[in-house]
């Protein structure tokens, strides 16, 4: 007779043994033993393969499903250094019942990816290359599909008979995890799953259908960011279902950690989150996801599911609404919510997700603020949601890899932040807590991504041995630099006064790019230390120095920084190293763009850009000529000349490689020259590319990410693509308002983008609100009389529809802006130029060419003489003359504006576009007939204006009539 370990072993294995099992948590006696089970119980064995779970160290036979002919034989595991088309295999990340998962390199992208290889087997066997060439399509669509809450997919291909997919890869764990790892609130998780709910909405939008939504395929990264994945992979699994009929048998009830995994070969999806219609064999779609999300949603709330798989069964043969659980913890204002989102009908579900989210977002309170604190509560390694059925594997590195953020200790701690939180409240800034929200998050993030880099430049020499000892070195060394720029930013922050704590958020999203310590090109370059330890260690001084000149600078203190900047230059020339002499006059000449002294600025970059090519310092020379592009097209408003810094600086970020914080930078400096030209519709690709790096790069709640979204909605607006606008400026508000709080001067920017998205697309009174907003912010923060305020007095005044009311905001704008040293400063081109605007439609003619001719003399200064933004005030200045009474001054100026005007393309500015044109051609016809002048031409430009007129909206068709009549009252003489 057998003792008790062999009664024990007899006994079919529960549902936490067995999960336990797939996870790796037994321990080693318990492990042998459920193993030893597994030898001789086939029901174990298939329920352990019905939920897909793999086990890694032991070899555990998978049953023949019905309808294999055979024994399953999967493809071999692939091993690093094997390739996989252009990929090259790192390590395996996790395998199970449809796949493997694998991390890779990808040398085009320069960066690591997730490479996931769907068994053959896990396909139809009657259909399988009809559902492979599905799951490529579908992997296309994600492709093209750019989400912050949806994973990137990169490629899809064939590889020995199996599909694979090239996804971005993650760090961190999936949604089930952040669930299970602490206790959460109800309003925490309903912020996770509303960005869930975001990327599912954005996929319904581009025609793609999830199939099975549930926490397992939801990732939380370590930044906090969540992304939905496995699209399409449960109809693979499932392709050949037949509808439930009339008397079949329900399927078994399965434990309830069965229930939450999709089972391959089984009905579509998994099966507590299968929408009832689902189980009739109705195709799955949009509700039938909201359906899904909803149940997930309740189960997290609640800490259970609203019905069982029976349940749900039953449910598709039901028609009334089944009641949902009296559970205490949905919140009453979520319940009906949820009711009608688990619907029995799909047609009395929501009539889509956006529908829903909508219904969620509205009851949450304004106060309640998400807060991004996931990373470090998952403690575990990279996981990769990367096909159904997947488990982690776990990647056991040496110790000499950990403790990576123990190095953080003294630089971005918990001690450190309470310091710093201290130092903002004791400030008395109102701005105080959402400053270091905002700050606090931005940091977190940061110091996340260098626990991550550092621990994986050691895993790459020490473990995965696909990396030297010597690069080894300047990675370390580089993240080094790093370290030291977060601990400077940390220590000034700790000191803060009143301006610190207003510049604290963009501070922390100005922090070197920690992806620039991966780039092998940019470490590599021959940048040869001293010889001698003396002059080292001097160096290493000069760092620490411009480590802090950049903190300093960064939270708005100028001259400390500037002062550090010259000391650096003057002992790395004392000490002849011209590595880091760039690296100080860089630092110099960001002191002179933060205070707007272009001249100056642009002395100092000349500077770093010969040292830093004299010593082959190839990340100062790019960023260099990136700054350079600044000061010469956005600064001085050279646009020719910054457009050439710009290439250049392309030029040597392809030597670099791939750093997508500074190729972000560059694109988004291309798209404001070509906006600055009025040439929108070319830059619109550009900051459209930039936002997508900078999202990579930095999450999707960022300083600069705020900011491409702002230029983007005026480039969108200028376009007349003024939906597309306003949903890109309310965006950009948004995270403002999140990482600044709404009463930050740096959300003025983005109320101006509505404002002018509003009021170009001819909403001037909804508007007005955004702009009195905006100015109210400033007026508090700098004073009543500060330049800082003219830009908001300027766009204020163009959303009244009065003249009368905007001439007061602007003569007191004028008043202001004379103070500043600098006559020739754009902002006072602007105010002159609404000026004459508004004092001509007063029939005011001799101060319209007053104040329209001191803006062609700054304007053609700045500009050159063929601006498009020249044109209109040529045309302004020839309109002043001619209602004077002086046609024959008009004329050469409204000649030129004429000329200007007709080299652009119609749609591409607003200086030049349908409406200016039409008033230009009227204009101009008008004074080519009084002078008695081309009345052939004149009669040809009015008809001109009339076919551009009828082109246009409804303000330009009551245009039209004016037209008319003018060309048959100004017959051409026999």
């Amino acid at each position: 007779m057998g003792g008790p370990t062999d009664e024990v072993e007899t006994r079919c294995l529960g549902e936490n043994t067995l999960d336990g099992l797939s996870r790796g948590l037994l321990s080693p006696g318990e492990r042998e033993a459920a193993v030893r089970h597994l030898d001789a119980c086939d029901a174990c064995r298939q329920l352990l393969a019905a939920l897909g779970h793999a086990i890694s160290g032991h070899e555990v036979a998978t049953p023949p499903t019905a309808t294999d002919t055979g024994p399953r034989k999967l493809a071999p595991r692939l091993a690093a250094g094997d390739r996989v088309g252009r990929y090259t295999v790192l390590h395996l990340v996790g395998a199970g019942g449809m796949g493997v998962v694998y991390a890779a390199y990808d040398p085009e992208l320069d960066r690591r990816i997730a490479l996931k290889l769907v068994h053959d087997e896990a396909l139809p066997s009657d259909s399988r290359e009809e559902a492979a060439a599905r799951l490529l399509r579908e992997a296309q669509a994600l492709a093209r599909l750019s989400h912050p809450h949806v994973i990137t997919v990169f490629d899809g291909g064939r590889f020995d008979g199996q599909v694979f997919l090239a996804m971005e890869f993650i760090e961190g764990g999936t949604l089930g995890q952040w669930l299970q790892a602490a206790p959460r609130t109800a309003d925490a998780v309903l912020a996770m799953f509303l960005d869930a709910g975001r990327g599912l909405a954005a996929a319904h939008s581009a025609g793609l259908v999830h199939r099975d939504f549930k926490p397992d395929n939801v990732l939380v990264g370590k930044d906090g960011r969540v992304r939905v994945t496995d699209f399409g992979l449960a109809r693979l699994a499932s392709s050949g279902v037949q509808p439930l009929g009339e008397g079949a048998a329900l399927p078994r009830a399965l434990p309830a950690g069965a229930e939450a995994r999709t089972q391959p070969g089984a009905r579509l999806g998994t099966p507590l989150y299968m929408a009832p219609e689902l189980w009739r064999g109705a195709p799955a779609d949009a509700r039938s996801d909201q359906f899904a999300f909803c149940v997930a949603l309740y189960e997290a709330i609640q800490g259970e599911r609203p019905f069982t798989v029976t349940e749900l069964a039953e449910e598709s043969a039901r028609t009334e609404q089944r009641e949902l659980p009296r559970g205490n913890r949905v919140p009453p204002r979520w319940r009906q919510i949820l009711v009608r989102g688990l619907a029995a009908a799909p047609e009395a579900r929501f009539p889509s997700m956006v529908a829903l989210l909508a219904a969620l977002e509205r009851t949450q309170t304004s106060q309640r603020r998400r807060r991004f604190q996931v990373g470090a509560s998952l403690g575990v390694v990279a996981l990769i949601a990367a096909g159904l059925g997947l488990v982690s594997w776990r990647y056991r590195s040496q110790n000499v890899c950990a403790g990576a953020r123990e190095r953080l200790e003294g630089t971005w701690d918990e001690a450190r932040k309470s310091e710093v939180r201290a130092a903002f409240h004791a400030t008395g800034s109102r701005h105080a807590e959402a400053a270091w929200s905002g700050a606090e998050l931005l940091m977190d993030r940061y110091a996340n991504n260098w626990v991550q880099m550092r621990t994986d430049a050691c895993e790459a020499t020490h473990v995965r041995g696909e990396q030297s000892g010597e690069l080894l070195d300047l990675r370390m060394e580089c993240l080094g630099r790093r370290r030291a720029a977060l601990s400077g930013l940390a220590r000034v922050l700790s000191a803060a006064d009143t301006g610190v704590v207003e510049r604290a958020v963009s501070a922390a999203g100005q922090l070197p790019p920690i992806e620039e310590c991966a780039s092998k090109e940019a470490l590599t370059a021959p940048l040869r230390p001293p010889p001698d330890e003396a002059t080292r260690t001097r160096l290493r001084a000069v760092r620490a120095q411009l480590v802090e000149a950049k903190a300093l600078l960064a939270a708005g203190r100028h001259e400390p920084s500037r002062a550090l900047a010259q000391e650096a230059i003057e002992t790395s020339k004392a000490l002849a190293y011209k590595p880091v002499e760039a690296e100080a006059f860089l630092a110099l000449a960001h002191t002179y763009v933060r205070s707007e002294e272009g001249a100056l600025a642009e002395k100092a970059l000349h500077g770093a850009l010969m040292a830093a090519e004299a010593s082959a310092h190839r990340t100062v020379a790019a960023q260099t000529s990136l700054l350079l592009a600044h000061v010469h097209g956005q600064m001085l408003r050279r646009n020719e000349q910054g457009r050439l810094w710009a290439d250049l600086g392309g030029a040597m970020l392809e030597r670099l490689g791939q750093v997508p914080a500074l190729s972000a930078e560059r694109l988004f400096i291309m798209g404001n020259l070509l906006l600055d030209e009025g040439r929108a519709s070319e830059a619109a690709p550009f900051f459209e590319e930039a936002l997508v790096l900078q999202e990579r790069a930095h999450g999707s709640e960022h300083p600069q990410v705020a900011r491409t979204l702002s230029r983007l909605a005026s480039t969108m607006a200028t376009l007349d693509r003024s939906a597309e606008a306003l949903t890109y400026a309310q965006r950009a508000l948004a995270i403002n308002e999140r990482l600044l709080g709404p009463e930050h001067p740096d959300c003025s920017a983005s109320l101006h983008s509505i404002a002018f998205v509003l009021a170009i697309s001819g909403r001037p009174d909804e508007a007005l609100p955004h702009m009195k907003r905006a100015l109210a912010i400033e007026e508090r923060a700098f004073g009543p009389n500060h330049p800082a305020i003219v830009k908001s007095l300027i766009n204020l005044s163009n959303v009244h529809r009065e003249a009368a009311d905007a001439i007061p905001l602007l003569e007191r704008a004028l008043a202001i802006q004379n103070q500043v040293p600098d006559v020739n400063h754009p902002d006072r081109v602007f105010i002159l130029k609404n000026l004459a605007i508004n004092h001509g439609l007063l029939d005011h003619f001799r101060e319209q060419l007053e104040y329209g001719q001191l803006a062609l003399s700054i304007e053609e200064k700045l500009l050159g003489p063929n601006h498009a933004d020249v044109a209109q005030t040529l045309h302004m200045v020839g309109q002043a003359h001619q209602r004077l009474g002086a046609p024959a001054r008009a004329l050469p100026l409204l000649e030129r504006a004429f000329a200007i005007a007709e080299a652009r393309p119609l749609t591409d500015s607003y200086s030049t576009g349908r409406d200016v044109r039409v008033e230009l051609r009227k204009t101009l016809a008008n004074t080519l007939w009084t002078l008695g002048r081309e009345r052939a031409r004149a009669r040809t430009l009015m008809a001109g204006a009339l076919e551009l007129a009828r082109g246009g909206g409804s303000t330009l068709a009551q245009e039209a009539a004016g037209l008319e009549k003018w060309l048959a009252e100004h017959p051409l003489p026999h």
